[in-house]
C-alpha cells in the first residue's frame, strides 16, 4: 500500500464506464490507493458483468471502516456494491481501518460458444462451396478472375529472383508488381518462405474461403458481445447465446459468400467486422491503446485489398469524430491523422499505391442499386425481388443482398423513436447510423440508380478523381451491412430485454437460412460448373517463356484463344514455371501497355527458345521474322491465330 494522507486527492472525473479498455482495479487502505494490476483491460478485467471505475488521474482515496469516501458518487459506489460484484472485504493482514477490493476474475474466453460459431460457420462455407474447391488438387473449377489470382500467386512463389512484390513472371521481360493482380500481398509475403515446402499444382483458395466465413461469424460473436457490454448487459449465458445468433448472421450474409465465385481478397470481410469489434472494444480506451489495436487493424487491410481498408478507415474516423465533445478537436485530429498515416504507409507497402494514377474505367457502373441491400437477384425464397440493372454491371459488383432476416432487424433501431422508454446505453448509434449513411451513398457513386432510373449529380472534377479511383463503389455497402446486423441486434436488446430479443434473433436467424438457402446453392452451382480454359498443342519440350500478341492487356478482344486467354497461358506458364507477357490486372499501368503494344518493335524482341502465340495480322506483320525460327500453324488454336514453335534440331538440320 501506498502511504499517504488519511484523506487524498478526490478523483477528477469520475464515471461509471461501461467499456473494459483503461480501468485500474485498485485497492483502498488507509490513507491512499495504488494501481494493483495496470490496466485492468490489458487482463480482460471485469466488474460484475456490469462495468469498470475509471479515474483520468491517479488518485488517492481513503476509506475508513466499511465506508468510501473522497467524492464517489452514489452510483458509482452502487456499482461497488451490486451484487454481481465481488463485496468489499476487510484485508488478509487482520486491519480493521481498511477496506479492500478483492481482485475481480480474469474474464474466460467463451471457449465453447466461440468453437459452436466457427464450426456452424464452417458448415454453411462447406455447403456454399461445395467439394472441387475443398480438393487442394482441383484447379479446374478455377476461372475468371480467381484464375489469375491464382497464376499470380503461382507465378510468385515459384520465382527465385522476385524483389518484394515485384516479378517479371507475368509481365515478361518486364518487372511488374504482384499487387495489381488483387492478390492478399500480406499473405503473400508470408508464404514466400514456405514455397520450398508446398507440392506444385495444388490450391488454397477453397479453404481460405471457408477460413474466411469462420473468422467472420467469430469476430461477428465478439462484436455482438461487446455491443451487449455498452448497453450494460450482464454477462450470461443469454448474452452468450445472443452472441452466438449474432455471429451466425454476420457469417451468412449472401454479399459475401456470392464473392467466392469471383475474388479472394474481396472475400476477407471479416477483416471489417474485425474493425468494428476493434472500434466497440476500444470506444473509450487511453490514446495509446486506441492507437495500437485501430492502427493495427487498419494496417492489416492494406496488406489485403484498398476497398476493405476504405471501409475500415471510415469506421474508425467516424467512430472517433462523434466523440469530438469527450476527447477534444485536438485528439479527435490527432487520432484521425494517425489512421491516415498508417492507410498510406500500408498500402505504399503493400504495393496498392503504384497504381492510383492508372486509368479506372467503370466508376458509376460497377456501384450500387438504390434497392439493392433488399432485392436478392430473383434467388431468395421469401424475398425473390429481383430489380432492373440499367448499368448492366449492378447484378454483379452491386449485389449487396442482406438476406429477409436481417431486413427485418435493421426495422427494430426504428422503433427506439416510437411508444416507450428505453434505458440509456453506451453503444455507439450514432457512429453506427453515419457509418451507415456513409457506405451507402459512396455505393451509390455520383451516377445513383432507382430500380430502372437513373441519375447523374456532377461533381468537381477533382472529387470525382478520388472517387474514380475506386471504381467498383457497390461494394462500399459491405460496412454498413455489418454495422445494420450490430445496431438492429442492440434496438432489439434495448426494445425486448435480452430474453425477448434471444426469441426473435433466433426467428430471425430461421428466417434468414430460409431464404438465402437458394442464394447460397446457386453461388455453389456456379463454382461447380466453372472449367478452366486450358492451352494444348504445345510441343512438350523446354521453352523460356510464352508471349501472345496481342497480349490480353493490349486488345482483349482480338488476342489468341480469346477474352479467357489469360487462364489459358497462366496456367501453361505455372504448370511450366516460365514467364508470360500475357496477364489481366486490376489495373494496367502506362509503362507495361507502352512496352506490350509496341508492335513495331517486336521483331527484335523475339526470343529464339520461347513460345509465342498470334493474331493472324500480327503473324502477317512478322512473318519473315518467325519462319526463319520457328514452326507456325494457324490449325491449333481454331480461332485462326498462330501457334510459333521454336524449330527442331532435326528440322534446322534439313
Amino acid at each position: 500500500m501506498t502511504s499517504g494522507s488519511a484523506c487524498g486527492d478526490k478523483p477528477g472525473g469520475c464515471e461509471h464506464n461501461p467499456d473494459l479498455g483503461e480501468s485500474p482495479v485498485i485497492v483502498v487502505g488507509p490513507g491512499g490507493v495504488e494501481d494493483l494490476i495496470g490496466q485492468a483491460g490489458k487482463l480482460g478485467e471485469e466488474i460484475g458483468g456490469i462495468g469498470v471505475l475509471r479515474w483520468p488521474i491517479q488518485p488517492r482515496l481513503c476509506c475508513q471502516s466499511s465506508k468510501l469516501e473522497c467524492g464517489l458518487s452514489a452510483d458509482t459506489l452502487g456499482i461497488l456494491q451490486s451484487p454481481g460484484m465481488t463485496n468489499l472485504k476487510q484485508p488478509a493482514d487482520g486491519r480493521t481501518d481498511g477496506i479492500a477490493l478483492k481482485m475481480p476474475q480474469i474474464l474466460k474466453p467463451h471457449s465453447l460458444a466461440l468453437f459452436l460459431v466457427a464450426a456452424l460457420s464452417a458448415a454453411w462455407a462447406r455447403y456454399v462451396l461445395g467439394p472441387a474447391p475443398l480438393d487442394v488438387h482441383n484447379t479446374h473449377w478455377i476461372w475468371g478472375d480467381l484464375a489469375q489470382v491464382y497464376v499470380a500467386w503461382a507465378q510468385y512463389l515459384s520465382d527465385p529472383h522476385t524483389h518484394w512484390l515485384t516479378t517479371n513472371r507475368i509481365s515478361y521481360p518486364l518487372p511488374m508488381s504482384i499487387s495489381l493482380f488483387d492478390p492478399m500481398p500480406l499473405f503473400l509475403l508470408l508464404s514466400k518462405p514456405l514455397a520450398w515446402i508446398l507440392p506444385d499444382g495444388i490450391q488454397m483458395i477453397g479453404y481460405y474461403f471457408l477460413v474466411c466465413l469462420v473468422l467472420q461469424g467469430t469476430f461477428g460473436y465478439l462484436a455482438t458481445v461487446q455491443a451487449l457490454r455498452l448497453l450494460g448487459e450482464k454477462r450470461s449465458n443469454l448474452q452468450t447465446y445472443i452472441g452466438v445468433v449474432g455471429g451466425l448472421l454476420v457469417a451468412t450474409v449472401p454479399f459475401t459468400f456470392f464473392r467466392f465465385q469471383f475474388h479472394t481478397a474481396l472475400s476477407s470481410q471479416w477483416v471489417l467486422v474485425l474493425s468494428i469489434w476493434v472500434v466497440l472494444a476500444t470506444l473509450h480506451a487511453e490514446r495509446k491503446q486506441w492507437m495500437v489495436l485501430n492502427c493495427a487493424t487498419l494496417f492489416l487491410a492494406t496488406g489485403i485489398n484498398p476497398y476493405l481498408t476504405l471501409m475500415g478507415a471510415a469506421t474508425c474516423a467516424i467512430a472517433v469524430a462523434t466523440r469530438v465533445r469527450k476527447l477534444g478537436l485536438l485528439e479527435v485530429c490527432l487520432r484521425c491523422s494517425t489512421l491516415a498515416l498508417t492507410a498510406a504507409a500500408g498500402l505504399y507497402l503493400f504495393g496498392f499505391m503504384g497504381a492510383t494514377g492508372s486509368e479506372s474505367l467503370g466508376y458509376g457502373l460497377f456501384s450500387m442499386n438504390a434497392l439493392g441491400p433488399i432485392s436478392s437477384a430473383g434467388l431468395g425464397r421469401l424475398n425473390n425481388l429481383k430489380i432492373a440493372d440499367p448499368t448492366a454491371y449492378q447484378s454483379l459488383e452491386g449485389f449487396d443482398y442482406l438476406g429477409l432476416g436481417t431486413i427485418i432487424l435493421c426495422l427494430f433501431p426504428l422503433t427506439l423513436f416510437f411508444n416507450g422508454r428505453h434505458r440509456k446505453s453506451g453503444f455507439p448509434f450514432l457512429t453506427a447510423v453515419l457509418v451507415i449513411a456513409t457506405g451507402y451513398l459512396l455505393a451509390l457513386s455520383s451516377t445513383p440508380t432507382l430500380g430502372s432510373l437513373r441519375f447523374h449529380i456532377p461533381l468537381p472534377d477533382s472529387v470525382e478523381y478520388v472517387l474514380s479511383r475506386f471504381r467498383a463503389s457497390g461494394r462500399l455497402f459491405w460496412i454498413s451491412g455489418f454495422w445494420l446486423i450490430f445496431m438492429g441486434i442492440a434496438a432489439c436488446v434495448l426494445r425486448l430485454g435480452a430474453r425477448g430479443a434471444a426469441v426473435i434473433l433466433t426467428l430471425l436467424l430461421v428466417i434468414q437460412l430460409i431464404d438465402i438457402q437458394p442464394v447460397a446453392f446457386n453461388t455453389k452451382m456456379l463454382i461447380a460448373s466453372g472449367a478452366t480454359q486450358e492451352l494444348s498443342g504445345v510441343p512438350a519440350r523446354s521453352y523460356a517463356a510464352i508471349s501472345v500478341f496481342p497480349a490480353w492487356e493490349c486488345d482483349h478482344d482480338e488476342t489468341p484463344l480469346g477474352i479467357r486467354n489469360f487462364e489459358s497461358i497462366g496456367f501453361y506458364a505455372v504448370k511450366h514455371k516460365i514467364p508470360t507477357n500475357n496477364f489481366y490486372a486490376a489495373r494496367n499501368l502506362p509503362e507495361q501497355i507502352a512496352y506490350h503494344c509496341d508492335y513495331g518493335a517486336l521483331p527484335k524482341r523475339i526470343v529464339p527458345n520461347g513460345v509465342y502465340l498470334l493474331s493472324d495480322k500480327i503473324y502477317r506483320a512478322i512473318q519473315p521474322r518467325m519462319v526463319s525460327d520457328f514452326e507456325c500453324n494457324n490449325k491449333t488454336n481454331g480461332d485462326g491465330s498462330w501457334l510459333c514453335v521454336p524449330r527442331s534440331r532435326s528440322s534446322t538440320a534439313m
